[in-house]
């Protein structure tokens, strides 16, 4: 049998970026339904797989001494290490893409439907928001014409959509990972990346910037209603709470569901019950409605 721990917290507002914060609270303002929730989780999940990934192909660049060490040997090498990290950097570069892709989409249920001379395309969003009209804030207009990285980003992640893998390479002296792909052409030559893992996270920066201001401005519109949210566990059993969104949310938000359980004999107590704003005023209503009982 697995172990199941004693404890475990869930809700923790104080990690929570713009993304997560959103995907939280959006159902007191928002009614995105079916595919609609599936594009908008892909934003956090796309991301978190683009890190994920990122982190995996720094895990591979020792390897790389295998293809220079044939190299030096044979005189020749298949360079599979090199293409291995190729293929993973560019699983980052597709994930990055998408990132924005979802948002993009997000964006565009959104302010859409209050919106003139609005797309439903990632591209068009990018090369016309000048033109759109209506509801599409004026700020989110300035993030996008501020992604200067976008058309870069765009442009590599077509190429490699339909390719095949690319390669890299690293310099003796300086340890820098070059990248080499077929279709990075300028019409008279190859035009490598000359630091891939810098260009790539800045990249990753980028998105990770973009993305926050976006989410910045969503989370701006939702300014009341409530939301029921899983605290965390104890003993395999979930710990529940109802979140105030017109109060800021902090560990000390909303009201806790689970209380009429876990304070009967014989269940697991919440181990976060006497630092808990949200039990506290749990207790303090059912306290009342006991006098009033009475």
């Amino acid at each position: 049998m697995p172990n199941v721990a004693e404890a475990l917290r869930i809700f923790a507002p104080e990690k929570w970026g713009e993304v997560d914060r959103f995907l939280t609270l959006w159902p007191t303002t928002y009614q995105f339904q079916g595919h609609q929730k599936r594009v908008l989780a892909g934003v956090k999940n796309h991301f978190h797989k683009a890190l994920t990934l990122f982190t995996m192909a720094e895990s591979l660049v020792p390897s790389l001494k295998i293809d220079e060490a044939e190299l030096d040997k044979h005189g020749f090498t298949p360079a599979q290490n090199a293409r291995n990290l190729a293929a993973v950097l560019e699983a980052v570069i597709t994930e990055l893409y998408s990132v924005i892709d979802c948002t993009a989409k997000v964006l565009h249920i959104v302010y859409g439907p209050s919106s003139m001379r609005y797309r439903d395309s990632t591209r068009r969003l990018f090369a016309e928001v000048d033109a759109i009209t209506g509801s599409f804030p004026e700020r989110l207009k300035a993030a996008v014409r501020a992604a200067t990285w976008y058309d870069d980003l765009r442009h590599i992640r077509d190429e490699l959509t339909h390719r095949d893998v690319g390669s890299c390479s690293k310099d003796r002296e300086t340890g820098v990972i070059r990248y080499f792909h077929s279709s990075l052409w300028d019409g008279e030559r190859q035009r490598p990346i000359d630091d891939i893992f810098g260009w790539t996270k800045s990249n990753v920066d980028a998105v990770n910037a973009f993305i926050g201001v976006t989410f910045n401005e969503l989370n701006a519109s939702i300014t009341s209603g409530t939301v029921t949210q899983m605290c965390g566990m104890v003993q395999g059993r979930m710990l529940m709470r109802v979140l105030d969104v017109s109060e800021p949310i902090d560990f000390n938000n909303g009201v806790c569901l689970s209380a009429q359980w876990f304070t009967q004999p014989g269940n697991p107590y919440c181990p976060f019950a006497e630092s808990c704003g949200a039990f506290q005023r749990r207790a303090i209503a059912d306290q009342a409605h006991e006098v009033g009982e009475s």
